[in-house]
């Protein structure tokens, strides 16, 4: 058995062709959705980011009791869960916070991992917040 989990922070459904989308050319998604199984009414309960991370791995709504943090030593973890059923986990990710103080329990649940620099306010590539880019024209 396969098992895939595809996350994306800022990706709407409505604009991926497997959820209706007609403007869009996405043939992976779509090849992908062809041979899967596709959730067509699934919500997040625990928003931002990592608290809705904290509820995908325990299964359990969280955010009215628990804000931004990491994965506990007691909680259950659906990819360690698997791995220690046999299943290959392995996280690819470019979200910084798994990194971060308050979130740095979450990827060592996976068998193996690996991060892609660069995103969001990562501090290794971009520009200060302090000082604009020279090329950013400000308006008036």
């Amino acid at each position: 058995m396969r098992a895939i989990f595809v996350l994306f922070d800022t990706l709407n459904r409505r604009f991926l062709p497997p959820y209706g989308a007609k403007d869009v050319v996405a043939p992976h998604f779509a090849d992908l959705a062809g041979r899967s199984v596709t959730f067509d009414n699934a919500y997040g309960g625990s928003m931002p980011c990592m608290p809705a991370r904290r509820e995908l791995h325990t299964g359990r709504h969280n955010f009215l009791h628990r804000g931004w943090g990491p994965l506990e030593p007691f909680d259950d973890s659906m990819p360690e869960l698997l791995s220690r059923a046999g299943v290959y986990t392995h996280l690819v990710t470019d979200h910084q916070h798994y990194w971060a103080d308050g979130g740095a329990t979450y990827h060592p649940r996976f068998r193996t991992f690996e991060f892609f620099r660069g995103q969001e306010g990562d501090e290794w590539k971009g520009t200060s917040p302090i000082r604009p880019c020279p090329t950013t024209r400000r308006r008036r």
